[in-house]
């Protein structure tokens, strides 16, 4: 199992808690990118499902209307993980010249 993988799982698990867990998400799920373009593509991904998550667990707890209701808030965290997991796809594209 690519540990890529196994690292977009435990963001995945760990957005639940904090949201330090979509760049976790992010960053593990850019390793299967081949150029910079597709890393942040791929975190970009990542956040998408974690906020598709974040829908779905309100959705199940009954507040998705007063969630949406928040207007700006509500569109406040579809930016957020999009950007976040897009900024830590650019993680794993950094790379050292060493001549």
């Amino acid at each position: 199992m690519n540990p890529g993988f196994i690292l977009f799982l435990i963001g995945f698990a760990l957005s639940g808690f904090h949201w330090i867990g979509i760049i976790v998400a992010g960053a593990g799920l850019s390793f299967f990118g081949k150029s910079i373009k597709t890393k942040v593509l791929y975190g970009a991904v990542a956040g998408v499902t974690v906020w598709f998550a974040f829908i779905a667990y309100t959705l199940s707890v009954g507040i998705y209307e007063k969630v949406a209701e928040t207007g700006s808030i509500f569109n406040l965290t579809v930016f957020l993980s999009v950007l976040l997991g897009g900024v830590a796809g650019l993680i794993t594209s950094y790379q050292t010249d060493y001549r």
